[in-house]
């Protein structure tokens, strides 16, 4: 039996009464896809010279009053799906760019006993120009899980 995502499961809980979700919303905008740049910051190694830059995913955003709430899955840089959870908030804002701050939660692969998931604080910044936008997350190295500084952007459309 395929075991069913986690985003999925998630994304499709938010998008089922998608009357009412809209309405809760001042704004509900789509994840497409992302891209990321890899920067080695401890010794350089063969594992990780072949991340995947490119990122294929869906996932749908919550807007209210300064508050996000966003859900749904990508293909992550190990090439294994990552569902994620986020909800943030803003802390500053210059004409459409927003620095956000939050907490992730996320699942990214399974071990023979557990699912593998990332409990992390994240800070991020978020451009929306009409109905286009852009989520620019940095997320520094953790030397013994990853030897490595993440630059994330995810782009976004919104109907």
């Amino acid at each position: 039996m395929k075991r069913v995502s986690f985003g999925l499961i998630l994304s499709l809980l938010l998008l089922l009464p998608l009357s009412s979700f809209a309405a809760a919303c001042d704004q509900v905008w789509f994840h497409v896809a992302g891209v990321s740049k890899h920067v080695e910051v401890y010794k350089p190694t063969e594992f990780t010279r072949y991340k995947r830059q490119t990122h294929p995913g869906f996932g749908v955003e919550c807007k209210k009053k300064q508050y996000t709430l966003a859900a749904g899955e990508f293909t992550n840089s190990l090439d294994r799906p990552f569902q994620y959870l986020t909800a943030s908030t803003d802390i500053a804002s210059f004409y459409n760019l927003r620095l956000k701050a939050g907490m992730l939660v996320g699942e990214y692969g399974r071990t023979e006993r557990a699912p593998l998931r990332l409990i992390a604080p994240i800070a991020y910044l978020d451009y929306q120009y009409d109905q286009v936008g852009i989520n620019f997350f940095a997320l520094p190295p953790a030397q013994g899980v990853n030897d490595y500084a993440i630059f994330y952007t995810q782009f976004k459309i919104r109907f």
